[in-house]
């Protein structure tokens, strides 16, 4: 049974007094706890106000509120009937400042999620206001006066802040009903309820979009973790629990307390929220010892870890997210091993030594893509990281729509290669259609080079002829002259011959003459008469 509920048997917030219904929350938490806990947060820029005398003093109070700036939220919704309105249910969670309970609004008819700062931060007016915690009040305020103010659809609306007459504070909120972002992880990595990596990626898309709206309202999360982000059972994603954020450019007690420690050491600032999970649970938030939470160590940037509040910013919470990637990708917070039961203490020294163990040897098989978005997110050098979660966001689409992740690569070759992967339909066709003209294109040259071929086959062969017809033509003039030279050689034979023949018929006729001659004078006129007579024949 909660603190509450043991204080109130009937199981209602104790309501007050008739002469304290028409009072404003202000008035009521001036009366219970002074006039130094309002922190006064005003998210609004001046274009912003609706309505400016629902945030501005009245003149009645205006001097009175100037130094503690009560009058901010003078204006709250009047406390009526308290008690009558909500009834609790049970207890939800309980922390190290303030017990969630489930609560039933009477007026409206629905069940809401009640936060109230622990009974024992209770003003005691006999005491002098010394039984309670003016830093956790402090907080407490803050983060109802910053969740109330960031309206954005991924961050659990606040409906009323209140206090009752027994100076308990709480404000209301919506119930969400859902699992927290870790168990869906467990499930994506055990393939359960078809949660897949590409589901999960979008809740985390969503998760970006809620912090680039409060990084616009200059709020840091400080606390970005997987318990702190509820998933809805219609895809609702929700970031949690606020009680951490800080917002950029305020400067509060803390601070100026803070400044008086600057040369002492991180480590030496540290404590744990729950005294009772300091040497067992490594998700346990730390607590500087002046009382700033500074957040969860294995999900915390390193400048947070060594206490630079300065340095703190919207790139704080990009390392916190890139750590939720280190789990969804290797199913372990960074720097704490599988099934390790380690203080938050000794993981904070962890963080500052070093980075963790890459993704890449953890989860050799996951997406390079992711990787690169991780690591980018989780570098030590905050000037490295995305300067936004837009920027974190924009990876995260393009590594969901099949497109470049600036993270892991650029230029236009894997642009092509991207979008033939986003366009496969497509790109089948156009290759298709440019196979089929390629194709055609080649048929054709083959078709024009067969014909070329032809062409050139019937041309040689052409020309093969013309020689060979010039070659016979002058094989035949030279024929022609040889028989020319011949016929005249052959005329000058004949010729020849025919002086031969008269040479040698002349020789005959004289060679006879001479042997008749002979003949006769041997006496031999039968000799010389035949002589004579052959004579004749050669004539």
């Amino acid at each position: 049974m909660s603190d509450i509920e043991r204080e109130n048997p009937e199981g209602e917030v104790g309501g007050p007094p008739a002469s304290e219904r028409q009072a404003s929350f202000v008035q009521r938490l001036h009366r219970h706890f002074g006039d130094d806990v309002d922190p006064a947060i005003h998210l609004q820029g001046d274009s912003e106000d609706a309505d400016s005398d629902t945030i501005a003093p009245s003149a009645a109070h205006a001097d009175e509120d100037s130094s503690t700036s009560l009058g901010l939220v003078r204006k709250l919704t009047e406390q009526v009937q308290l008690g009558s309105r909500y009834r609790i249910k049970r207890e939800i969670a309980r922390g190290g400042m303030g017990t969630v309970l489930r609560v039933w609004d009477d007026d409206l008819r629905r069940n809401l999620a009640m936060k109230v700062l622990h009974s024992r931060q209770r003003f005691d007016e006999e005491s002098g206001g010394s039984n309670f915690d003016q830093e956790k009040l402090v907080r407490f305020l803050e983060e109802a006066q910053i969740t109330g103010q960031l309206d954005h659809p991924g961050i659990v609306p606040v409906h009323e802040l209140g206090i009752d007459d027994r100076g308990k504070c709480y404000f209301t909120m919506r119930l969400v009903r859902g699992r927290e972002l870790k168990e869906v992880v467990d499930l994506m990595r055990a393939g359960k309820e078809r949660w897949t990596r590409t589901r999960v990626l979008t809740l985390i898309l969503k998760v970006c979009e809620a912090m680039a709206f409060a990084h616009s309202k200059g709020v840091v999360h400080r606390d970005l973790k997987p318990s702190n982000i509820m998933v809805g059972r219609f895809g609702e994603v929700y970031v949690m629990d606020w009680g951490l954020a800080r917002v950029l450019g305020r400067k509060d007690s803390r601070e100026s307390r803070r400044e008086k420690n600057e040369e002492a050491s991180s480590l030496s600032l540290v404590r744990t929220v729950r005294r009772d999970e300091y040497d067992a649970n490594p998700d346990s938030p730390l607590i500087t010892m002046d009382g700033d939470v500074v957040g969860t160590p294995s999900f915390m940037a390193v400048e947070q870890a060594r206490g630079k509040l300065d340095e703190i910013g919207p790139r704080s919470d990009v390392y916190s997210l890139g750590s939720i990637l280190y789990f969804v990708l290797t199913g372990r917070a960074p720097y704490v091993t599988e099934g390790e039961r380690v203080s938050p203490h000794t993981v904070l020294n962890r963080v500052l030594q070093g980075p963790p163990e890459p993704v890449a040897t953890l989860a050799p098989n996951e997406p390079p893509e992711l990787i690169a978005i991780c690591e980018k997110a989780m570098s030590r050098d905050a000037d490295a990281r995305y300067a936004t979660m837009l920027d974190v966001a924009e990876d995260l689409n393009a590594y969901i729509e099949n497109r470049v992740v600036s993270a892991y690569e650029g230029g236009s070759f894997a642009e092509f290669r991207k979008w033939v992967a986003r366009n496969r339909g497509m790109a089948a066709a156009l290759a298709g259609m440019l196979l089929l003209a390629m194709s055609s294109a080649g048929f054709f040259g083959v078709q024009k080079q067969r014909q070329v071929t032809a062409l050139g086959q019937k041309a040689e062969q052409i020309q093969a002829e013309t020689n060979r017809a010039q070659l016979n033509a002058k094989r035949a003039e030279e024929a022609l002259a040889l028989a020319e030279q011949r016929e005249a050689e052959s005329a000058a034979n004949a010729t020849l011959a025919r002086e031969n023949l008269k040479n040698v018929e002349k020789s005959g006729y004289m060679a006879n003459i001479l042997a008749a001659d002979y003949s006769l004078r041997l006496n031999d006129v039968k000799e010389a008469r035949a002589r004579l007579t052959a004579s004749k024949t050669t004539l």
